[in-house]
């Protein structure tokens, strides 16, 4: 079973990544926590019920897992884990969150209400994805970098 690589500290230029891409998910789990106690900031007054409150609370766990694979990355604790564990972990956290922003603003434009007409959260929320989606893209291509170079290293190329 392969491993992690190894830890590289702090101030390498390659955790930058991995880092973003885990605040990137803490920031946004703190909005869904906010509605699914009740909260209705930016849900045009009311509160989520229903199906958009289990997609909600499906949300936060997951985003907790993401928050953990990014951050798992580059910190040393990250080592516990396996490769074939973490690296499916933030490479499918960036597809799915470029799918849903892509498809948003795809589905958006083709509706003619890219702008006009939407609540302020909705013209904010699409970007919001695709800009996840990169984060952790960028998370995951460096870290399967980290992973080459150390198997690289080990087997002697």
């Amino acid at each position: 079973m392969p491993k992690s690589p190894p830890f590289t500290g702090h101030s390498s230029p390659a955790v930058w990544p991995g880092y973003a891409a885990g605040a990137w998910a803490l920031l946004f789990t703190l909005p869904h926590v906010y509605w699914a106690l009740g909260g209705t900031v930016g849900l045009a007054g009311r509160s989520m019920t229903g199906t958009l409150l289990l997609v909600n609370l499906v949300a936060i766990p997951l985003l907790l897992v993401a928050a953990g694979g990014a951050l798992g990355t580059v910190q040393s604790w990250g080592q516990m884990i396996p490769c074939w564990v973490l690296l499916p972990t933030v490479w499918g956290t960036s597809v799915v969150l470029s799918v849903r922003g892509i498809g948003g603003l795809v589905q958006r434009s083709f509706s003619g209400e890219l702008i006009r007409n939407q609540p302020l959260l909705s013209l904010f929320a699409d970007p919001w994805f695709v800009f996840g989606g990169v984060l952790f893209g960028v998370a995951a291509w460096a870290y399967t970098r980290k992973s080459r170079d150390e198997s690289k290293l080990k087997s002697g190329r």
